[in-house]
């Protein structure tokens, strides 16, 4: 077999295999102290020519994602060929494999443990027990069947089978799998689910553990991890992953969407990840592979690249870098790549202005990898000898590019403060004004820009006036000072609502309500539970009519009292809860006047994920305060709404009570 360095030299005359070119970028990755190592496992010979005749198998290698400890995916890979040498003719089982072996270099699971989830999914397919989708699937995304949820013994092939054989159906309603289990904080012994004894009495007395976590309940974890790994039992790719005090999952629900399950928060740190662990990284990750060609063009020259430098051209290979990320501009892992070229290869700030533009070109759409990327690698070497002003400049070619969320919420208040701290102080106001000027006119950046304000300064700072006037100013709004809270409101609070951002309409909401004096609670009586309304968010339909104050939205909500109003026509006024909740009662104040009759008729509906809804009551007659008793019912969920479909509606406070299931 041929080194990597002939056939670098080689490339340019054309005579070298696709396989050998990639065989060699196999062997410069595992180093060749790795390679001997692996030259010396029995059989290797005949894997390895099997492997390097299989110009697909090696894509499917290599191009599905990194490859971590390549020494160790190659070792487990040959093992599986080994026990089953036709395994390369069978491309589901091949992929599936290569999938297991990939995912083998970046845990520290057991082999056997790993060859049993093969071998699961391996049979199972062959029984013709999995979803439809498993055969259709790329080697990238069995990579999220291979890891498995975050509870790993539910991913053991016992459980696999269990949850295979009794949770099957159709792709999409896996998001509610979590459900199959009850939500308990406590075991029918007393224990508490965040101790050691919750599970142990329990432990070997039903078929397999699943259905031990099906019929004893827990929390978010274990209703989370079930949910997931129902959805992977089955072949359909999923996820677990952590939020602030919450555990939720995401499923694959068709070719291209994921869709998160039993999920509260913007704020997700996904436990299956190839480069970043946050929602924006699973959404760069699958706009990347999903376009396989791209990768396999953007992977070919970057292998030249490679090649090329291990030649000594450092000028052609850089150019090669440059064409494989404009073949690609979403492949992130090559960004990396061709950032580690130019530290190793002692680039000046010129090259990195280069790359910098780059990379906002090919990249920027999605901006929390962009952001990373930037903050990490290239900004440390830009902003060296850069005064103040220089920094912000270069800091806005960037800001001036953010125009909705390209793959979710992140925290971009995080980016922002990174770059204050890069500029002197005397600076940061007309730096926070022209970030303000750029997005402020954004649905997505323009809440979070705004609840970031608040954050670091209140109308009784002295900053104050002249930053939330400049920016009011510069954004095409009124430059009144005094009104500015008011505009921003009106505008970041329905923003926030549409997205479901809880959090960042909470603390504009919370700003906002010096704008309106506190009304009365007489005659408002709660219900058991905690008054969870107060904690969430308020979307009103028909958003931008004569009638609405969104600046009072938060009001409504709590105690504080508030306004809203819809649009004429078909309407519906809805609370999105910070967390899944059984519910007790809901509390509707009416506005006072003649047309109290609007609410009457109203449909009550709740929902889990807001988009399949419930009709669990009506606003009956017409009334200044509707008490609705849920107290002898089981109904939970995260929404809850009214709807008329004949006309508008309005209220002074729309208050829910219940127990946090979450």
């Amino acid at each position: 077999m041929r080194t990597p360095l002939l056939l670098a030299l080689l490339v340019p005359l054309g005579i070298d295999s696709e396989g050998e070119r990639l065989m060699a970028d196999l062997h410069r990755q595992c180093g060749s102290t790795s390679w001997s190592n692996l030259q010396g496992i029995e059989g290797w010979d005949g894997f390895a020519s099997a492997l390097e005749r299989d110009d697909m198998w090696l894509r499917e290698l290599l191009d599905s994602g990194p490859v971590r400890q390549p020494e160790r995916v190659l070792t487990f890979l040959h093992d599986l060929w080994q026990a089953d040498p036709d395994l390369h003719h069978r491309p589901i089982d091949r992929s599936m494999a290569t999938a297991c072996a990939l995912t083998f270099g970046m845990n520290n699971v057991k082999a056997e443990v790993m060859r049993a989830r093969f071998e699961y999914y391996r049979d199972s397919h062959a029984a013709g027990l999995l979803n439809a989708c498993y055969a259709g699937l790329s080697t990238w995304e069995r990579r999220f069947l291979a890891r498995g949820s975050q509870w790993g013994f539910l991913a053991e092939a016992e459980s696999l089978t269990f949850l295979r054989d009794t949770i099957t159906w159709p792709r999409a309603q896996y998001t509610r799998a979590c459900w199959q289990a009850p939500y308990r904080s406590f075991n029918c012994l007393g224990d508490t689910v965040q101790g050691p004894e919750y599970y142990r009495p329990f432990r070997g007395s039903f078929a397999a553990a699943p259905q031990m976590v099906i019929t004893v309940g827990g929390v978010c974890g274990a209703l989370s991890n079930l949910g997931a790994s129902a959805a992977m039992a089955n072949g359909i790719p999923a996820a677990t992953m952590g939020e602030p005090g919450h555990c939720a999952y995401t499923v694959k629900i068709d070719e291209k969407t994921w869709q998160p399950a039993y999920s509260l928060s913007w704020k997700r740190s996904l436990h299956t990840s190839f480069y970043s662990n946050s929602w924006p990284g699973l959404m760069l990750t699958e706009a990347c592979y999903s376009d396989s060609a791209a990768v396999a063009k953007s992977g070919d020259l970057a292998r030249r690249a490679h090649a090329k430098e291990a030649a000594g051209d450092i000028e052609r290979a850089d150019w090669l870098w440059g064409q494989a990320l404009k073949a690609h501009g979403l492949n992130f892992d090559l960004w990396e790549q061709w950032a580690t070229f130019g530290e190793r290869t002692n680039q000046g700030p010129q090259w990195w202005r280069t790359f910098h533009d780059a990379l906002l070109l090919g990249l920027g759409e999605h901006e929390e990898p962009t952001w990373s990327v930037l903050s990490r690698r290239v900004y440390p070497k830009l902003i060296k000898g850069l005064d103040a002003s220089s920094r912000s400049r270069l800091f806005m070619d960037w800001v001036r590019r953010l125009k909705t969320w390209g793959g979710g919420r992140w925290n971009i208040e995080g980016a922002w403060a990174w770059m204050l701290k890069e500029v002197a102080i005397d600076q940061h106001a007309e730096l926070v004004r022209d970030i303000g000027a750029a997005v402020l006119s954004s649905p997505g950046f323009g809440p979070a820009y705004v609840s970031w304000l608040l954050t670091r300064y209140t109308p009784e700072s002295p900053e104050w006036n002249s930053i939330l006037a400049g920016v009011l100013k510069a954004s095409g709004a009124s430059d009144e000072a005094h009104a500015a809270l008011r505009q921003l409101a009106r505008k970041a609070l329905p923003d926030a609502a549409e997205r479901g951002d809880v959090g960042t309409f909470q603390t504009i909401g919370k700003a906002a309500a010096r704008l309106s004096q506190p009304q009365s609670m007489e005659g408002l009586e709660p219900f058991e539970g905690e008054l969870l309304s107060a904690g969430g968010l308020l979307h009103v339909s028909g958003r931008g009519n004569r009638w609405d104050s969104p600046e009072h939205h938060w009001g409504v909500l709590g105690e504080h009292g508030g306004a809203c109003h819809t649009d004429n026509g078909a309407s519906f006024i809805a609370v999105r809860l910070a967390h899944h909740a059984r519910l007790t009662g809901l509390v509707i104040q009416n506005r006072k006047g003649g047309n109290m009759w609007r609410a009457g008729g109203s449909r009550i509906e709740i929902s889990a994920d807001g988009k399949e809804w419930q009709q669990i009551g009506t606003l009956q007659g017409t009334k200044p305060i509707y008490r609705v008793d849920l107290t002898e019912t089981d109904h939970s969920g995260i929404w809850v709404r009214i709807v008329k479909d004949t006309n508008c509606l309005h209220l002074r406070r729309f208050l829910v009570y219940g127990q946090k299931r979450s």
